[in-house]
């Protein structure tokens, strides 16, 4: 079954990996540090591409959804943060299944649930408003 999800601004997209640093050597661009992101129970960077969405390069921080993730699809591509205008209020009004609300590298989170047990890329993490590090 697949989610249809209103077209929200995408904050970031996120890269999920075993080694940030590899992962931002490979791509040659400049990283810039990002909070945690306790619900995905990871930590990492965010590098901007030129004319592009930037990118959250995330590695396991816990046993949590993104090590799950890694384990079972690998490094790559892992979903988006993205900011509803109404929040994680307006998620949960047009019907999504929201994970328990943390801190996330944006700001308030919370993750969308796409079935019951295992949780796993692609992620669509609900922001609750812009943070500093994305406005640029």
């Amino acid at each position: 079954m697949s989610l249809v999800l209103p077209a929200w601004p995408v904050v970031a997209r996120i890269w999920q990996t075993v080694d940030v640093d590899r992962t931002v050597a490979d791509l040659g661009l400049t990283p810039e540090a990002l909070p945690n992101d306790d619900v995905l129970g990871g930590q990492g960077v965010i590098v901007r591409e030129p004319d592009g969405v930037p990118v959250a390069i995330l590695e396991p921080s816990t046993e949590g959804p993104l090590a799950e993730s890694l384990a079972r699809h690998g490094e790559g591509d892992a979903g988006v943060y993205v900011i509803p205008p109404g929040g994680i209020t307006e998620a949960r009004a047009v019907g999504l299944t929201l994970s328990r609300e943390a801190q996330g590298p944006f700001g308030r989170s919370a993750l969308v649930r796409m079935q019951a047990g295992s949780q796993t890329a692609p992620f669509t993490v609900i922001v609750e408003r812009p943070a500093a590090t994305i406005e640029r």
